[in-house]
């Protein structure tokens, strides 16, 4: 089997590794060399917004595991196939000449001999960055077991690691597999963060981890206080939230698949905890410890605290106004910056960023209502999303 064959296995079968909310940057490359698209390229996005595409492949889909969700569990009767390092190498390479993608992320399957396994991803790294000199964004998993050396030449070589906890504590991830174990999960997650103090400069895109969401049957609230944890104690940059689907000759076949709804309720809920000052405390949860799915965390919260409204544009503090719905950390950074200059009027502060159709209802201008509050505030289940904040 030559290496585009093996993308056309490795590269689709590493789909389930996200980088992206819900992964709908998923693509799939057509080489030249033949006449058929192969396995699939994701999108990350970068800070200033725009979507970079990364060749996302398995090293090997060779496993030993035995997770009850995954598709490369070793009980499953599928193909299994491996790159070798300089055929990988290479591979990324021609991508990259042709501008296909413009990065590479790096996982696998793991085995017994996980220190194998992990000198052939290093060996990958090492000849991209030595032999073709490339400098560019290089992902690089860790995989569980692997000893202190290799995680440290991993974080010598990489852009961003990762380790993916996939289940917010041991018990859940103890009724997902019999292998896997979360403590020494979260032991490599904090060798991690030690080398990266240790070496100032390395993976300046951090460490980041996953969550599956559904099949172990926890609750939104365990998972958002474990990803609470990781931020505050690891210097995790960012967690990624999966929703489970099931697959086929596995355990959890016959399972219903966890809304995508539940998967961007979460994705909105850590949007708070990483850049709107909530803490895991503030999140408005149900009585069974998920987020409502009818409004978003942030609408959902400001509901709930009618105290805290309305707010005075022209004296709330930062912090504060991040608590308005429909101002983001953008627009709250300039209605402080440029409040001397003076807000006639609600198109004022929309031209700095605010969403004024959710934030008006929540605000004073010179002591006066934007709008009246009306009895039931909640909007239509479409319209409840603050990406667009800003």
């Amino acid at each position: 089997m030559d290496a585009l064959q093996k993308l056309e296995v490795l590269g689709t079968s590493a789909q389930d590794d996200v980088c992206a909310p819900t992964e709908i940057g998923r693509a799939r490359v057509h080489h030249p060399k033949r006449a058929k698209w192969l396995g699939g390229i994701s999108y990350c996005t970068l800070p200033g917004g725009r979507r970079m595409p990364l060749l996302k492949t398995l090293f090997t889909n060779v496993c030993e595991y035995d997770c009850a969700y995954c598709e490369h569990r070793v009980q499953r009767d599928v193909p299994r196939v491996s790159f070798r390092p300089d055929e990988l190498a290479a591979l990324f390479m021609d991508l990259l000449r042709r501008r296909k993608v413009e990065g590479l992320f790096l996982t696998s399957g793991v085995t017994r001999r996980v220190n194998t396994v992990m000198d052939r991803m290093i060996d990958t790294a090492e000849i991209l960055r030595k032999q073709y000199g490339y400098q560019g964004y290089l992902h690089l998993k860790i995989l569980p077991g692997a000893d202190p050396a290799h995680v440290e030449r991993g974080l010598q070589l990489a852009s961003r690691v990762s380790m993916n906890l996939e289940a917010p504590s041991a018990e859940r991830l103890g009724a997902l597999s019999s292998v896997k174990r979360f403590n020494e999960i979260l032991e490599r997650m904090a060798w991690i963060r030690r080398m990266q103090q240790e070496l100032p400069g390395k993976i300046p895109s951090g460490q980041i981890t996953q969550f599956v969401v559904g099949p172990a049957g926890e609750c939104d609230q365990e998972i958002l206080l474990t990803s609470d944890y990781l931020y505050r104690k690891l210097d995790v940059r960012r967690a990624y939230y999966s929703a489970f689907h099931p697959v086929s000759d596995t355990p959890l076949e016959g399972c219903a698949p966890t809304p995508l709804l539940r998967e961007h309720r979460l994705y909105q809920a850590d949007w708070l905890l990483r850049f709107y000052g909530f803490s895991a405390g503030e999140i408005p949860f149900d009585g069974e410890g998920n987020l409502p799915r009818a409004a978003d965390p942030k609408m959902t919260w400001a509901l709930r605290h009618p105290e805290w409204f309305p707010v005075e544009v022209l004296q709330a503090d930062y912090e504060t106004l991040l608590r308005v719905p429909g101002i983001g950390p953008v627009s709250a950074r300039r209605i402080v910056e440029r409040r001397r200059e003076g807000f006639r009027d609600a198109k004022d502060l929309q031209c700095l960023g605010a969403v004024m159709k959710r934030a008006a209802p929540y605000l004073l201008l010179g002591g006066k209502r934007l709008v009246e509050p009306v009895a039931d505030a909640s909007p239509p289940v479409q319209q409840l999303t603050f990406w667009e904040e800003r």
